[in-house]
Formats: structure tokens, C-alpha cells, sequence
């Protein structure tokens, strides 16, 4: 039998592949409807709904995103996990036309459970090393 925190990891990790698979419907059996994020550019999102319009932006931005989790901790009710995520630079982002380049980007979040529902992100993303791939010549 799998434990709460063993539990928990696995709904990450399950998050994370429906990302890279653009399944976005996941946020509807994995998030609370009160969910609520916050990291930089989504600030404040709020429940499946609003996940799911971030993570349209993400697509929109960047063809076939791939998903590596480096690690993953759980404690208690908190799940914490260091991502890479390389993809190709497909559409505009943060003002800077698409490229066609292959980029790569690490974040850290901390997703924080209630039950077995998600219902908290919070995340720090290395955006600075992204746009210095994006602009490099």
C-alpha cells in the first residue's frame, strides 16, 4: 500500500507527464478548486482553470516541452521538486520572437496538499538563464 507522501510524489510526477503531454485536464482531479499559485509571471492563479491558461502560454511558447524531474522530496502535506524542462522556442516570449532554438530551464516548486488534492504551488523559475539562451547569438 502506498503511503500519503508516497501518494503525493506520485500525483506530481503524474502532473508533470500530463504537462509534457499537453493533457491539461489533470489539473481538474489533481488540483483543489481553490487552488492558488505563485511564481513570477503567474502570480496568483487560481484554481484548475487558471493552471490551465499558464500552461496553454507555456505550449503556445514552446514546442515539445520535456519534463526531466532531478528530485523530488515529500514531507507531510508538502511535495518539493526540482525540474528541468527543454523544449524549442515556438512562439513569442517575454517580447522576444520565437527562435527555433532548443532551450532549457530549471525550477524548483513546492506544491502543498490538502487530502489528496493540490492546492498550493509556489515556484522559482530561472528565467534569466532562458532569455539569455534565447538571445545568445
Amino acid at each position: 500500500m502506498m503511503t500519503t507522501v508516497e501518494f503525493r510524489k506520485d500525483a506530481v510526477r503524474r502532473l508533470y507527464k500530463a504537462l509534457e503531454e499537453g493533457d491539461l485536464d489533470i489539473a481538474d482531479e489533481l488540483f483543489t478548486a481553490d487552488f492558488v499559485t505563485s511564481e513570477g509571471r503567474h502570480q496568483n492563479v487560481r484554481g484548475p482553470q487558471g493552471f490551465k491558461d499558464a500552461i496553454r502560454e507555456v505550449h503556445a511558447t514552446h514546442a515539445d516541452p520535456s519534463f526531466e524531474i532531478l528530485d523530488l522530496l515529500g514531507e507531510g502535506e508538502d511535495v518539493v521538486v526540482r525540474w528541468r524542462m527543454t523544449a524549442t522556442h515556438s512562439g513569442p516570449l517575454m517580447d522576444i520572437p520565437a527562435t527555433g532554438r532548443r532551450v532549457s530551464m530549471e525550477a524548483f516548486a513546492l506544491f502543498r496538499f490538502v487530502g489528496d488534492r493540490i492546492s498550493e504551488r509556489h515556484a522559482v523559475i530561472d528565467r534569466l538563464g532562458l532569455v539569455q539562451q534565447l538571445q545568445a547569438q
